[in-house]
């Protein structure tokens, strides 16, 4: 949401898109870091469902910010390309598809690369899954966070600027695709990134069906029925496996 907004205050007072995206991701980021440092990391004994509450207020309190300064209303942006949509098959979409579906196969396959074939990504995920042994072996872990925080929030603004043109701009735009990224992931298997994307891409589609042979009123409702229905089947996730321990 935060990435929507101000990419489209920034192009609204004229400045080119690249370098409203530019300025949007490097601001959004600078806020996540400040969110961890002056609230998250200054939680005592905090666990997973505390600090879940909390980033929830967090976020009821940026929607708002954004709702007092900017207003409630919502905005439309013209799509990044010089032609408003495409035609393919039989097909037409808007043209801003081109940048989200570009946008999603450049990340998914930095963050499979640098996760799992670098040394910092494999830190980043021992710091995951156990901060105290991360930090009995010399790792920083604080600055780990941070650089998790930085990345969410750089991916997160650049998420919602490019989403804008098709979702229009509004103060509390995240709202909705929050909820359909965590029915992504149940749908796909938590934990597995490529479940998620999987998950994601199943209930776009389906979302696009509905809305074409039985009403767009129910789009939004298309997400969730697949969750339930898969939570019947396997409450796992389609792609989930089973968690390995080392002892």
């Amino acid at each position: 949401m935060l990435g929507g907004v101000l990419g489209f205050v920034l192009i609204q007072h004229s400045i080119p898109v690249f370098i409203s995206v530019i300025i949007s991701t490097i601001i959004v980021s600078i806020i996540a870091i400040l969110i961890h440092v002056t609230m998250l990391s200054k939680t005592k004994n905090a666990n997973e469902l505390s600090l879940i509450i909390m980033t929830i207020g967090i976020s009821i309190f940026l929607r708002g910010v954004v709702a007092v300064v900017l207003d409630k209303d919502a905005h439309p942006l013209t799509p990044f390309f010089n032609f408003s949509s495409v035609s393919l098959f039989g097909i037409t979409f808007s043209s801003q598809y081109i940048i989200v579906i570009c946008a999603v196969i450049i990340f998914v396959g930095l963050f499979y690369f640098y996760m799992n074939k670098t040394l910092p990504g494999k830190i980043m995920q021992a710091v995951s899954m156990n901060p105290l042994a991360s930090k009995i072996f010399g790792i920083d872990v604080n600055f780990q966070q941070l650089k998790a925080f930085a990345i969410s929030g750089f991916v997160g603004s650049l998420a919602g600027i490019i989403i804008a043109p098709i979702s229009f701009v509004q103060y509390d735009m995240g709202v909705m695709f929050g909820l359909k990224g965590f029915a992504a992931c149940v749908v796909g298997g938590f934990g597995n990134n490529t479940g998620a994307l999987v998950g994601g891409l199943i209930i776009g589609i389906a979302e696009s069906l509905s809305s074409g042979y039985i009403s767009s009123s129910y789009k939004d409702l298309i997400a969730f029925v697949i969750m339930i229905a898969v939570l019947f089947i396997k409450p796992s996730g389609l792609f989930s496996s089973e968690d390995v321990e080392r002892v």
